[in-house]
């Protein structure tokens, strides 16, 4: 399957500040990881926890914070890593779940799905 890329708007809590880019989505991470840069434009903050992560370049952790997620028609509140390493959005399965989407392998493109309760 190739790279599956999504227009996402990422805003703090209350969503007075939203800022559109194109983010990676990524099957393969649990959370989703935003740059620092625009962690700090949007003024988001950090619970004062630290995550560790396995990354192609080894383990690391990383800073949690909240950040509203705008994918289509959907938001969410979601938690989300910081990353001074990484340069753009990487949509995690979390965020996926939540906002009840998935990756179509054919396709290449996400669509919703009905949420599962046992």
């Amino acid at each position: 399957m190739g790279h599956v890329e999504v227009e996402v708007g990422v805003g703090d809590l209350e969503g007075g500040k939203i800022m559109r880019t194109k983010a990676l989505v990524d099957t393969g991470a649990t959370l989703t990881i935003i740059p620092e840069d625009l962690a700090n434009k949007l003024g988001l903050k950090r619970v004062g926890e630290k995550v560790k992560v396995v990354t192609a370049s080894g383990f690391e952790e990383l800073e949690l914070s909240h950040a509203l997620i705008e994918i289509g028609s959907k938001r969410r509140i979601t938690p989300v890593l910081i990353s001074n390493k990484i340069d753009r959005v990487i949509i995690g399965v979390v965020t996926l779940e939540a906002m009840q989407l998935r990756v179509n392998p054919v396709t290449e493109k996400l669509e919703e799905f009905t949420a599962l309760f046992y």
